[in-house]
């Protein structure tokens, strides 16, 4: 499915004047306090009785294929002459042959209360744009993923001189430009949910996701599989394995230069199971996954 989108005029335009109304000294806005209920009852948590959630996601069947995008820098406006280049597909599945273990998924907790979580310990997040690929920077990690506590800011930082435009979308709504190197913006993201970054400027291959929570419970799985979520209080919860699909669903093609400017992946994967964490206990919880499961997701509408 494809749509035809934009002329070439109509891009020039929108990016200077998106680059005008943007600035580009723009500093990001400094991280805020929690907003809602975490914010009201901290304190109460408890760690002489909490325990831990570990496991690991492992793939049944064959390994999915995901080849690389094809197309130049910039598919609209002067850079769509240019050569083209292979883009690695981001959602591409990372599934060690040997171990069936899946790497780079992500697994949290849903149904803890807020005033008996942790307190937030995760590292804050920066999001890097070079190369023409998102990079989300959380500690020593560096992919397509980061977890951010509601009410507080991420940073958006442009890492060499080209023009960059980022939207997001799902559980926020923005447009934010970077139009030279070291351009830097903040957003403050204040509701629950993932937020899916990707290009407004033709990079359709582009794309990252934040988990916005009041509760530090995620992680993302080693290139084995395993996942662990230390110092959960006891209760019976949700875990959820999500994993992005790497399948595109629709695409925009550009009315001049008849290339692919957006593009559109298939639904996430959410599996769901419930586990027990008794006091001071290791509560263990596996994941096998499998391309039916993709198969059986319901597209969104458009």
């Amino acid at each position: 499915m494809y749509r035809r989108a934009g002329t070439r005029i109509g891009c020039r335009i929108t990016l200077l004047v998106a680059a005008a109304l943007a600035g580009c000294d723009d500093a990001p806005a400094p991280p805020g306090p929690p907003a809602g209920p975490a914010a009201e009852a901290v304190g109460a948590f408890d760690p002489t009785t909490a325990g831990t959630v570990e496991g690991r996601v492992t793939w049944a069947g064959d390994i999915p294929v995901a080849p690389a995008f094809r197309a130049p820098v910039s598919p609209l406006c002067e850079e769509a002459t240019g050569p083209k280049r292979e883009w690695v597909n981001p959602n591409a599945p990372r599934i060690d042959p040997q171990s069936r273990g899946v790497g780079n998924a992500v697994v949290f907790l849903r149904g803890i209360d807020p005033g008996r979580a942790r307190p937030w310990d995760l590292d804050p997040v920066q999001v890097e744009l070079r190369d023409y690929q998102i990079h989300v920077r959380q500690g020593g990690d560096d992919g397509p993923f980061g977890f951010v506590r509601r009410g507080d800011a991420v940073a958006l930082k442009a890492m060499h001189g080209v023009f960059y435009s980022i939207q997001g979308r799902g559980a926020d709504f923005f447009a934010l430009t970077l139009p030279g190197c070291c351009a830097s913006r903040g957003r403050v993201l204040d509701h629950d949910g993932v937020v899916e970054l990707s290009s407004n400027a033709g990079q359709f291959w582009m794309r990252a996701y934040l988990f916005v929570d009041d509760r530090p419970y995620y992680a993302r799985t080693a290139a084995d599989g395993r996942f662990q979520l230390p110092r959960v209080p006891p209760g019976d919860y949700d875990l959820v394995c999500w994993m992005a699909d790497w399948r595109e669903a629709s695409h925009d093609i550009d009315a001049d230069t008849r290339l692919v400017c957006r593009l559109t992946f298939r639904p996430p994967l959410k599996v769901k199971q419930r586990v027990h964490v008794g006091r001071g206990a290791a509560a263990m919880a596996d994941f096998t996954l499998s391309l039916d499961q993709f198969d059986a997701v319901k597209p969104t509408a458009p």
